[in-house]
């Protein structure tokens, strides 16, 4: 069922949609409040120091609360109490309304957070593909951000000045109808200009909000590739990137600043204007007697009270539409398919990986399969070796094998189990996949070495460390496994994060262990070592993608493919009997070592 953008803020308001419901009906309160004051001041102006007769019906209420407008006028502390008293009610309904809407913004973006991460890493691996990292950062921070601020403080301002205008204005109308026509006249203009002006300066918001994320942009890349910066004396040319755009972002604001300060000055002026009409026409129906002091006050008073939060709800509303925008994009997110983790059988895999005829093609481009009807049989315990050059399906095969995709066509089983029945998860944790560009997260080695088994002992760590080859380098380590691995395991080499991504896949302990083309940042003598002893572990079944013929060459079986298609299958004696693209690729690299050896 597709979720709707009500149907996002309200599954994710949960438990806090009571809260939200008195959040609004405090506003509320506390906008008639905080009218109430002004209120009894005109009530003591007029019907207790001048003893004006009470026809309104709101200050007969009045009245009956302080207990008479006669007994009054000897007990003024009665109405400054009264008065304290209301104020200190606002502060209360004040306190009140800061405090739940900021449980209610925050706990709602908590439950949107959580829920758009879970479902994201739960959408399939090809979504990720055609998405970019940047935009999905971007909606999970900036657009659940926009959703903060509104509940946090736009939402609960449109009720309150809503509150604050019509119950204003229904006073001011009871009281003097042709003088509050004056009052109303403003509100619609100061409204208006505000909206249009906000309209009008959203593509500055916007360039100047593009202007900030090209100067992150450009930091994230230098700091990144700090490495090659360094090794070509960059930094002044780096430096002086960052001070262009830095200059461009500054500019920018300098001008939005204007703008702003053009638009706060003139509104404040039309504001004025319209506060200052009510002053000279309630002046002269005071000196007419159509009017009395005390309601004076109460023009003057509530058109301040109203005209100023109006001009700011111009400003919430032309935001609002941002806001539907950043839901829209939210619940794009949300109404993607998840991956189905949960079903599928849990059977043996530990047999014979067979590919049955497989195709595959990417959905928008069925015009250039990637595989074309591959037929290949990968026996329990052998290792086989793919070898190609680059784009030949390589390692789309393997993306096959462990469902990231599916095949277009054709099927594929593990000990004569179809693997489109077997649970997405119990398949991959039976299958080990070591990739080309190794991860490794900010932490210690050894916390990267554990997070496929955390319960994992240090001997299965020590002994998957010694296969991958690489526990000597750790121990010389002044931390040795403690050692901290810095962001995307910069602090260590291309083999060194190559042969620890090996070790942590090798802990994980699986029937199947796939190295896409995984050994390239290893020098030969360290392959040669890996492989010698992967070839102990007679149990598991492996399979290696390479470009080298020296780490394919003492392999089971070998396949070439070539435009997706496998083109040659053997050993590595037979192939190199047989004219093609293995026999090419081993010449080639023979003459090469031949070289570096002169």
């Amino acid at each position: 069922m597709e979720i709707t953008r009500l149907g996002f803020i309200s599954k994710h308001l949960g438990k806090y949609k009571r809260q939200l419901f008195t959040l609004l009906l405090a506003t509320v309160t506390y906008a008639g409040v905080n009218l109430l004051a002004n209120l009894v001041l005109s009530y003591v102006i007029d019907h207790v120091i001048s003893d004006a007769p009470i026809t309104s019906p709101i200050y007969q209420v009045i009245d009956q609360i302080l207990g008479g407008h006669q007994s009054l006028y000897n007990e003024l502390w009665k109405a400054a109490l009264f008065i304290v008293i209301i104020y200190v009610v606002v502060a209360l309904l004040m306190s009140y309304r800061q405090k739940t809407q900021g449980i209610v913004s925050e706990r709602l973006v908590e439950n949107m957070r959580n829920d758009l991460y879970d479902h994201i890493t739960k959408l399939p691996y090809s979504y990720h593909v055609s998405s970019k990292s940047g935009e999905l950062i971007q909606k999970c921070t900036t657009d659940v951000d926009m959703v903060r601020r509104f509940f946090a403080g736009q939402l609960a301002e449109i009720f309150y000045i809503l509150a604050t205008a019509s119950l204003a204005l229904l006073i001011l109308f009871s009281i003097n109808a042709r003088l509050a026509l004056l009052a109303s006249i403003s509100m619609p203009i100061i409204f208006l200009y505000s909206y249009f002006f906000f309209r009008k300066v959203q593509r500055q918001f916007l360039i100047c909000d593009e202007a900030e994320a090209d100067m992150s942009s450009l930091v994230q890349e230098s700091l990144s590739g700090v490495r090659v910066v360094k090794a070509f004396n960059r930094e002044r040319y780096e430096v002086d990137r960052f001070l262009d755009k830095s200059k461009n972002y500054s500019d920018l604001t300098y001008k939005m600043i204007l703008s702003m300060g053009s638009y706060w000055s003139s509104s404040y002026v039309i504001c004025l204007l319209g506060i200052l009409s009510v002053v000279i026409f309630g002046i002269f129906a005071v000196r007419d007697n159509t009017l009395t002091i005390g309601n004076f006050i109460i023009f003057v008073s509530y058109q301040s009270m109203i005209l100023y939060p109006i001009r700011q709800l111009g400003r919430i509303m032309t935001d609002f539409s941002k806001i539907t925008v950043s839901l829209g994009r939210l619940v794009e997110i949300m109404n993607e398919k998840e991956e189905d983790l949960i079903s599928g059988d849990r059977p043996s895999l530990d047999g014979d990986i067979v590919f049955h005829d497989v195709s595959f093609n990417y959905d928008d481009d069925d015009q250039n399969p990637i595989l074309k009807n591959i037929n290949l049989v990968i026996k329990k315990g052998e290792t086989v070796s793919l070898l190609g050059p680059t784009g030949s399906g390589k390692s789309t095969l393997i993306h096959l094998l462990v469902r990231l995709y599916e095949p277009t066509s054709g099927y594929i089983t593990i000990n004569g189990h179809d693997i489109r029945s077997i649970n997405k998860v119990y398949l991959r944790d039976n299958i080990g996949l070591i990739l080309q560009e190794p991860f490794l997260f900010s932490r210690s080695i050894m916390d990267n070495l554990k997070l496929v088994k955390p319960e994992a002992d240090e001997e299965e760590i020590y002994r998957a460390t010694r296969i991958a080859a690489v526990h000597d380098v750790i121990a010389d380590f002044d931390k040795g496994y403690e050692t901290i691995v810095g962001e995307k395991g910069v602090t260590l080499s291309g083999g060194q994060k190559q042969r620890v991504a090996i070790a942590r896949t090798l802990v994980k302990d699986t029937p199947v262990l796939i190295f896409d083309d995984s050994l390239s940042a290893v020098d030969t003598q360290t392959d040669a070592t890996i492989r010698d002893s992967l070839s102990k572990m007679d149990s598991r079944t492996k399979v290696i993608i390479t470009q080298r013929v020296n780490s394919a060459k003492d392999s089971d079986m070998i396949y070439i493919l070539e435009n997706g298609r496998i083109t040659q299958s053997g050993t590595h004696e037979e192939l190199l009997k047989a004219e093609g693209l293995y026999k090419r690729i081993n010449d080639i690299q023979n003459r090469l070592k031949e070289s570096e050896g002169l």
